[in-house]
């Protein structure tokens, strides 16, 4: 048979012309428009050769159920928590927040504490000022009205600022804490609420998408450097978990705000290189009447732009 009977239903006017185009019209075209039956996609399969190429011929090790020498893909809900964060949309339904207690739910599923508790007794010895800061079990705590005599530039009206906004909450409803051991102070302390909310008012990376991201590869940053890998590791967990999952969130559904969302990771990099002791170890009473810039320059750090990326929370919603 010459001419195959077609069994396509033409449903709109808008096919009905492009199919009465000439063969001669069609041909004459440098790229031929596809017809309404052409398969468009790319082929993406490899040859088995190609195959062969990336994987080799060794075949992996079969099981009823799903193991791997990675204990994060091996535990269930850290592998779901991971997948969901950095596939998942940010919705109007939720605060961009959600996740941060499933986030920590997923880290504790994987971490051996024992472990790192010998680390943390270890390090005290290599590294004596880290000793020090725990061994002073030191939560910080700012009441507002204890912040109105310092001048208007301070860190200490920063944070007065701070407190006056609506909802804003620097202890993340907890008050006053206290530890009675290394691993406790360690756990809660590194990452106090306080400490947070003064790394992006002293880096200048606000608290929004693109500044969260900076703060977080800040901390990578410095645990990295002064630490010993395993015990940095751990430290960087959760850090690491936000910035990997983030961006793979931001390129996958929010592609308009991603070249802001590298720009800040680059600019944290490039903070978490130039601080001379990790951030979270940083006596910030020492710096309540100095002014930001002073600060910054004190620490050794060019400040990030502030709000200029407070756009990048709502471009990265919906």
């Amino acid at each position: 048979m010459d001419h195959p009977t077609s069994t396509v239903t033409i449903e709109s006017e808008s096919d009905i012309e492009r199919n009465l185009l000439s063969a001669e019209a069609r041909m004459g075209e440098r790229v031929p428009l596809p017809g309404p039956n052409d398969d468009v996609r790319p082929a993406m399969a490899l040859s088995p050769e190609g195959q062969r190429y990336f994987q080799g011929d060794t075949l992996p090790v079969t099981s009823s159920v799903l193991i791997s020498n990675s204990k994060y893909l091996n535990n269930p809900y850290y592998r779901e928590a991971f997948a969901t964060q950095a596939l998942r949309r940010h919705g109007p339904d939720l605060p961009p927040t959600y996740m941060v207690p499933i986030m920590f739910k997923a880290v504790d599923e994987v971490v051996d504490y024992k472990r790192i508790e010998y680390l943390l007794a270890e390090e005290k010895k290599k590294y004596p000022e880290f000793g020090e800061w725990i061994d002073r079990r030191k939560f910080i705590h700012y009441e507002r009205d204890d912040m109105a005599k310092y001048a208007p530039g301070t860190l200490g009206a920063e944070i007065y600022d701070f407190l006056g906004i609506p909802g804003m909450d620097m202890n993340l409803g907890s008050g006053p804490q206290s530890a009675q051991t290394d691993m406790e102070f360690f756990k809660i302390g590194r990452s106090q609420g306080p400490r947070h909310d003064i790394e992006h008012m002293v880096t200048g990376f606000g608290p929004n998408t693109a500044g969260e991201n900076a703060i977080s590869m800040v901390n990578v940053l410095c645990q990295s450097r002064f630490f010993t890998p395993e015990l940095a590791t751990y430290m960087n967990m959760g850090l690491v978990f936000i910035t990997a999952t983030g961006y793979s969130r931001t390129a996958h559904h929010y592609q308009h705000a991603l070249p802001t969302y590298l720009d800040a990771m680059h600019q944290g990099i490039e903070m978490g290189l130039a601080f001379k002791k990790p951030i979270f170890m940083i006596d910030w009473d020492h710096y309540l009447d100095w002014q930001l810039d002073d600060i910054a320059a004190d620490l050794g750090i060019k400040r990030g732009p502030g709000k200029d990326w407070d756009w990048t929370t709502e471009a990265a919603t919906g």
